[in-house]
């Protein structure tokens, strides 16, 4: 797979999301929150978040008083999934910005995390399983601790490793996670437990036991549930995509060269079933602006996987400055 290749579609799809601005912009009026913050991710990874200081600007103004925020910007109840989504692309987003709204902005919401976390370390949220939910928040945690941000910081430390401990126990012995009624086939939720809430502590602070073994046996999991075309899940377009990118984080820290085989079927499978422009849920269906997001990430950290720095594709999970 050429670079040139990569780069020529990362342009024309960036240039095709931009063009779709007024369906996930907040500066455009009311959107889907989740949809908003898979679109920041891109500003983020594309390099060109000191160009929307507006949109990050409306997004702390659908933030709520207990610090979090709602999966509709309408909508007036915090969720914890869509929060964390949210908080994580306001404290990246503000190493570029430095702007005073957004660093407090970024306060309440670790206000919000530490006061719904439950005694034995999950989150939850009626949209989500408890496990996918609590890897959000650690998630966030992982980028506050990296940035060094200070605000409650013990608090923090604390929350994020009861966190992570609750995942840890959760992981099945064949090295999945699974949960019956939004996760069954365990695909989606291991590719997001290992990238989001667990290959972090081994870039930063390296404290909880048996997180590089969980990373490993998740991994391994994912390779074997791998389709021969490259597809994961059924030929489903967000969970393959889910999967190439957590591999390609776990992969490079475990040093695992075993990883790039498998990432690049799965990049190629992803061109091979894209639209025109963009990508539907499963192949030949209709673009979705979602997808579309995920799609252009995927491109993104497959060009800094490929760079010569080892730490390229870390960075764009916000796990090292």
């Amino acid at each position: 797979m050429h670079q040139e290749q990569i780069t020529q579609l990362i342009k024309e799809e960036y240039a095709f999301f931009l063009q779709q601005r007024s369906g996930w912009s907040l500066t455009a009026g009311p959107q889907d929150l989740e949809l908003v913050a898979h679109a920041l991710r891109v500003l983020l990874h594309a390099r060109t978040t000191p160009d929307f200081l507006a949109d990050y600007l409306a997004l702390v103004d659908c933030q709520h008083a207990d610090g979090g925020w709602s999966p509709f910007s309408a909508d007036h109840e915090s969720t914890v999934w869509v929060s964390a989504f949210c908080g994580l692309m306001l404290i990246r987003g503000n190493r570029l910005l430095g702007h005073e709204r957004l660093a407090r902005a970024v306060h309440r919401a670790i206000d919000y995390f530490l006061a719904t976390q439950r005694p034995d370390g999950r989150w939850v949220d009626p949209r989500w399983a408890d496990l996918d939910t609590t890897s959000h928040p650690v998630s966030f945690f992982n980028v506050v601790i990296a940035l060094g941000e200070s605000y409650r910081r013990s608090d923090v430390q604390r929350a994020w490793e009861q966190g992570v401990r609750f995942i840890l126990d959760h992981q099945s012995p064949d090295g999945g996670w699974y949960d019956n009624d939004f996760h069954p086939s365990g695909v989606e939720i291991t590719a997001h437990l290992i990238q989001d809430a667990l290959i972090a502590d081994l870039v930063m602070e390296n404290r909880v036991r048996g997180v590089r073994e969980a990373c490993a046996k998740g991994a391994a999991k994912l390779y074997a549930l791998q389709a021969a075309d490259g597809s994961w899940d059924g030929e489903n377009v967000d969970h393959t995509m889910d999967c190439t990118r957590s591999l390609m984080i776990v992969t490079r820290v475990l040093g695992d060269e075993h990883g790039r085989e498998v990432i690049t079927r799965g990049l190629q499978w992803l061109i091979d079933v894209k639209n025109p422009h963009g990508w539907g849920d499963f192949p030949g269906m209709e673009t979705n602006l979602e997808r579309t997001c995920d799609g252009l990430d995927t491109l993104l950290k497959y060009q800094a996987y490929c760079s010569a720095d080892p730490l390229a594709v870390v960075r764009l999970w916000g796990y090292v400055p």
